[in-house]
C-alpha cells in the first residue's frame, strides 16, 4: 500500500474491492496493492467501454448528445467538448493509452480543430469574449 494511505483513518482497500466494478478493483490492486493483475487492455473489453466506443464518429469525434445552442457555439465546438469529456472516461476511468486505434483517431481529430496559432478553441466556444466583456467596459 502506498505511504498516503497510512495517514487515512480509515483503510479504502477493502470498499474499493467489495465496489463490484472492475476498473476500480484493477487499480486498487495494480496501484494500491502493488500486484500483478494483467493487461489494462482487458478493462477495454468491458461492455460499457465497447458502448462508448461504438459511438465514435468516423472523424475520431464523439457526438455531442445534448441540445445545441448554435447561438453560443458551432456543432463543431460542442462534438469536439463531448469528444474531451469522452476521452477524459477512457483515459481515467479504464487506462486508455495512445496504443488504442479509437484515441489516436481522436487525437487526429484534435489535431483538425486546432487553430492556425496552435490553440484549441473549440472546447470553450465564445467563452472568451464573455469573460472578457467586464475589461471592456471600463
Amino acid at each position: 500500500m502506498s505511504s498516503g494511505a497510512v495517514k487515512l483513518k480509515i483503510n479504502p482497500i477493502p470498499i474499493l474491492l467489495s465496489c463490484d466494478n472492475p476498473a476500480v478493483e484493477y487499480f486498487t490492486r495494480r496501484d494500491l496493492l502493488g500486484e500483478e493483475v494483467g493487461s489494462v487492455t482487458d478493462l477495454w473489453q468491458f461492455p460499457s467501454v465497447l458502448k462508448i466506443l461504438k459511438k465514435q464518429q468516423g472523424n475520431g469525434s464523439w457526438k455531442y448528445p445534448g441540445k445545441i445552442r448554435e447561438d453560443l457555439r458551432s456543432r463543431e465546438n460542442y462534438d469536439q467538448l463531448e469528444t474531451y469529456r469522452i476521452l477524459g472516461e477512457l483515459i481515467e476511468k479504464y487506462g486508455f493509452n495512445r496504443n488504442h486505434h479509437q484515441i489516436q483517431d481522436a487525437a487526429e481529430y484534435f489535431f483538425s480543430c486546432q487553430t492556425s496559432e496552435g490553440d484549441f478553441r473549440g472546447i470553450y466556444g465564445n467563452m472568451l469574449p464573455l469573460i472578457l466583456q467586464p475589461l471592456w467596459n471600463f
